[in-house]
């Protein structure tokens, strides 16, 4: 539990900064706010990334406990289930992690998404504890969890797409480049397939003058108004951010496990005897960690 709370921490984190522009042009362009080319150029303005990194504090804090709660329930829920290796058992894990998560993660990307869009002179906070005391004496703990609902419907079958997909894809090949790839590949697959669900949501989180009173009466309303496009708009920047987002994530992921593995392997090294064997262990090719059953 200690080494997926630390290696969640740390892939999170990473996975974060790498693609949070992206994440902040994706919530412009679903908000309506104009195409992407638009949306970037406003980014822009002023020749820095200052507007783009708006509201990385709020994902930044609250990821540690996300990210305890999604490896944490992932990696116990996949080590209780009779055959933890199958694919099944991995897709099982995964959307009882992100049903989990959605309870912390709601907030904080509502916290998020309102800091992004907020306009100059605004008065919602930059920070993300700001942020937040700024929403709950506006609103009271209902409008910080604002949004709850649809998240929890993204992400349970979300992550176990994502996790089954990465099992699948990874196969016991752990090299940084399998490893960014398939972690990559599978956060894109995630996104895509439940990229409507994340515009209702960013749309309702958004809202700050009450225009829908569900997430039924948001999409209704969001189709109503701007057609079936508006469902896709900005897919493109979610691609490309959820690639290198979940690709850097994955491989610190690894890089952290490798790394403890290591130090562990060091403390348990204490004479050549030792040594021998603990080596021969490692290196033998019949480990059955990576044999996946459907």
């Amino acid at each position: 539990m200690a080494l997926d709370f630390i290696a969640g921490c740390i892939g999170g984190c990473a996975g974060i900064i790498a693609g949070h522009p992206l994440d902040t042009l994706k919530v412009h362009v679903q908000s309506g706010r104009g195409s992407a080319l638009e949306c970037t150029k406003a980014l822009l303005k002023g020749g820095t990334l200052s507007t783009a990194y708006r509201g990385i504090g709020a994902p930044l804090g609250g990821i540690a406990a996300i990210n305890a709660i999604v490896f944490g329930a992932y990696g116990n829920t996949r080590r209780a289930l009779p055959n933890p290796d199958s694919l099944t058992n991995h897709a099982v894990a995964g959307g009882a992690a992100g049903m989990l998560q959605s309870f912390a993660c709601a907030p904080v990307e509502l916290v998020k998404t309102r800091q992004q869009l907020a306009k100059p002179g605004e008065s919602m906070p930059s920070g993300a504890w700001a942020g937040a005391r700024h929403i709950l004496r506006n609103g009271g703990y209902r409008a910080l969890f604002r949004g709850l609902g649809i998240t929890i419907i993204r992400d349970t079958p979300s992550f176990a797409v994502y996790f089954a997909s990465y099992a699948a894809l990874t196969r016991g090949d752990q090299s940084v480049l399998k490893v960014f790839i398939a972690g990559g590949a599978a956060g894109t697959m995630s996104w895509i397939l439940f990229y409507p669900v994340d515009v209702v949501k960013s749309r309702i989180q958004g809202d700050t003058i009450g225009r829908y009173t569900g997430a039924w009466d948001c999409f209704v309303k969001s189709v109503r108004k701007d057609g079936w496009r508006c469902m896709s708009r900005g897919i493109g920047a979610v691609t490309l951010r959820a690639f290198i987002s979940n690709g850097a994530c994955f491989t610190a992921v690894a890089w952290t496990e490798r790394a403890w593995q290591r130090i562990l392997l060091s403390d348990t090294v204490t004479s050549p005897l030792v040594q021998a064997a603990t080596i021969s262990e490692t290196v033998r090719c019949d480990n059955s960690e990576y044999n996946y059953d459907m």
